[in-house]
């Protein structure tokens, strides 16, 4: 009777060191796809900013030679340089619109990103409770 009650205590034991194995593998797999989608996220935000950042540049200097047209004439611009004050007025407002466009976006990027974040941090969380419930020390 001891001989089946130990054969049962084993097989009980390999079945949930198994599924506790599974358990495992399958978080570390989840935890590794949301460490890759976080570091592209970052990678993206970061060639994103740097866009932006560029863009803003284009923006200010358009808008410096805004202010130099209107300089020349006391506040307005003289009449032979008008198409030209028209033509950088108009890719300036064009620029502010895409900046408004690209800049949502990456508060938006930047949100979804947090996401993903947060998501990698609670798969660590569940990873090391499920470590901890069957007493093992991550290595």
């Amino acid at each position: 009777m001891s001989a089946i009650a130990l054969l049962v205590l084993s097989a009980v034991r390999m079945v949930e060191r198994r599924r506790l194995n599974d358990e495992v593998s399958r978080l570390r797999d989840e935890l590794y796809r949301a460490r890759v989608s976080a570091d592209r996220c970052r990678s993206s935000l970061t060639t994103s900013e740097s866009a932006l950042s560029t863009l803003r540049v284009t923006i200010d200097s358009l808008k410096m030679r805004i202010d130099s047209f209107e300089a020349l004439g006391s506040g307005r611009v003289p009449a032979d340089r008008y198409d030209e004050y028209l033509e950088v007025f108009g890719a300036y407002n064009d620029s502010v619109g895409v900046w408004g466009v690209r800049s949502d976006r990456l508060r938006a990027a930047e949100s979804a990103c947090r996401d993903m974040i947060d998501h990698h941090n609670t798969l660590t969380d569940s990873i090391q409770s499920v470590l901890d419930e069957a007493g093992i020390s991550p290595q």
